[in-house]
């Protein structure tokens, strides 16, 4: 998974090379000549050395966040597709529950990885008109 790059020190007023932009985001001088050379950071000019504003640098990294994604009543977000998607089977188990929220966890309908989401009581109901619910089945532990 990438890193997530901190550009708070990023001046948008100055110019930087290659070098200081890598130091700056702690990153090695390769990776910030490949982003130029993928046309995904624009330098200043073709000269040498290779020199970028701190505008544009500010820009590409924040276009290079990644998006929230907002999910639906019955939607969890998979971390393994990276996309909110629905439970598999239609069927989801509640985990935990207190007096006004509960875990509840479902398999993803594309690759059954196990994904989890917190509900309050309230939005429960909503829930359950989409997925069967079930309550988790409690293992005895080996000392009882």
């Amino acid at each position: 998974m990438a890193r997530k790059l901190n550009g708070r020190s990023i001046s948008i007023h100055r110019s930087y090379p290659a070098k200081d932009i890598a130091d700056a985001l702690r990153v090695h001088k390769g990776t910030v000549l490949r982003w130029i050379r993928n046309g995904d950071l624009k330098p200043i000019d073709d000269g040498r050395p290779i020199l970028v504003q701190g505008k544009t640098l500010r820009a590409y990294l924040e276009w290079r966040k990644p998006k929230k994604q907002k999910c639906a009543t019955d939607e969890w977000y998979c971390l393994k597709c990276r996309e909110p998607r629905h439970a598999a089977f239609e069927e989801g188990e509640i985990v935990s529950a207190n007096r006004r929220t509960c875990n509840v966890r479902a398999l993803c309908c594309w690759c059954a990885t196990v994904m989890h989401k917190r509900f309050s009581i309230p939005t429960l109901s909503d829930l359950t008109a989409s997925v069967r619910l079930s309550a988790q089945h409690h293992l005895k532990h080996l000392i009882e």
